[in-house]
């Protein structure tokens, strides 16, 4: 039986906030019944962590899929709202945390793609956050972790599972940032589609 592992944070590891509906490993394993489907990935998990969920991989895995990131941004969300003396001073601050986090998330791609033969990664969803403004200013720091999902991508000629496109509406998400059972739902047939080969629309394919 081919091999699915689901590596990284709770946006895959979701089965706390589906309330008793299937999670995206569930969905999954109903809509590829052909395929065995591993749960690595754990809620709050940062980039650290992968290290540990990969000494769990299987021996034989033919599709991992990568969704990381998301708990290293909310340690940032401060850097929106603190006093600057100017914009520059802002977007220096900016890009340091982005490119701090670009440096992490190669080596963690570097990593998983070392140990499996088809790796898919997952940009970080843009939650529906609560409070004037605050959904709009994470877009932004979320714009720039996002850029270095990409070049990661790029660099290695990756598949990208842009869940910014999947994850769009209010009813997707529960406690403002982790995927409801409808989320979950979404996720786990935009993997199904991946590894089924079909519904391109949903993936950045990366041309290295």
């Amino acid at each position: 039986m081919p091999q699915l592992a689901l590596v990284g944070d709770g946006i895959l590891a979701n089965g706390a906030h589906t309330k008793g509906a299937p999670d995206s490993a569930g969905v999954l394993r109903q809509l590829l019944p052909a395929w065995t489907v591993s749960l690595l990935a754990g809620e709050g998990s940062t980039i650290s962590d992968v290290e540990s969920q990969l000494v769990k991989l299987p021996a034989q895995v033919d599709l991992a899929v990568l969704s990381v990131g998301g708990n290293d941004a909310m340690r940032h969300v401060d850097l929106l709202q603190l006093p600057a003396a100017s914009s520059g001073e802002t977007l220096d601050a900016l890009i340091a945390m982005a490119d701090g986090f670009a440096g992490m998330y190669e080596r963690v791609v570097k990593n998983v793609r070392d140990r499996v033969p088809r790796l898919v990664l997952c940009t970080m969803y843009e939650p529906p956050l609560v409070g004037k403004n605050t959904a709009n200013r994470a877009r932004v720091l979320l714009t720039m972790l996002n850029d270095g999902v990409f070049r990661a991508a790029y660099r290695r000629g990756l598949d990208v599972l842009e869940l910014r496109a999947i994850c769009t509406d209010a009813a997707d998400f529960t406690q403002q940032i982790s995927p409801s059972a409808t989320g979950a739902a979404k996720i786990a047939r935009a993997i199904a589609a991946i590894a089924a080969g079909s519904d391109g629309k949903r993936i950045t394919v990366i041309a290295g």
